[in-house]
């Protein structure tokens, strides 16, 4: 309407019908389905997709991101839980000693891997006594699959990787042959 009157007053007052008839014409021409078509075309350009996709990208990654350090955060708090629990279990004054990280080693101190993978194997924690593993033990999820880590772990051993370094003497110790190791799930 404003801009029906803006035109009235540019043109005078005896063209008033023509002017009506104008802008009720631009009116219709701007509203059109090819108008219509041209703004959907617009809004769904590919600049427009491959921001949305950016977007969206940058959204899941921030989510995965949040989720990875929720699940380093649950881990590192199971683990607490489980270094207390073996203290009780295997008290230092009773000769044990409570190892954390240990990668699985063979006779001659180097780092085992896996045949299949060519991976190393780290045991979360191992009880030794007098020189011998008493306790490998996985510490992990109530829901979390260990199958495919425990097959690793024992083809490794297969293969000759039977010994942990001890960090404070450097010697190595042996992880007997009838010595699993022990998944424990927290929550």
């Amino acid at each position: 309407m404003i801009e029906q009157l803006s035109t009235i007053a540019s043109k005078g007052v005896e063209s008033r019908s023509e002017v009506f008839k104008e802008t009720a014409i631009k009116s219709v021409k701007e509203s059109s389905p090819l108008k219509a078509s041209k703004e959907t075309i617009e809004n769904n350009s590919l600049e427009s997709l491959r921001a949305q996709n950016e977007l969206n990208s940058a959204k899941i990654n921030a989510e995965k991101i949040e989720q990875i350090n929720k699940n380093r955060e649950d881990g590192a708090n199971r683990e607490g839980l489980a270094y207390k629990e073996l203290q009780r279990e295997f008290p230092e004054e009773k000769g044990y000693k409570i190892e954390r990280e240990q990668y699985l080693r063979d006779q001659n101190g180097n780092i085992a891997k896996d045949p299949q993978t060519g991976e190393p194997r780290r045991i979360d924690f191992t009880a030794s006594q007098n020189g011998k593993v008493v306790k490998s033990i996985e510490v992990t999820s109530e829901t979390a699959p260990k199958d495919a880590q425990i097959a690793k772990e024992n083809r490794i051993r297969d293969a000759g990787g039977n010994f942990i370094k001890d960090r404070d003497t450097g010697q190595l110790i042996e992880i007997p042959k009838d010595t699993q190791t022990e998944v424990r799930r927290y929550a």
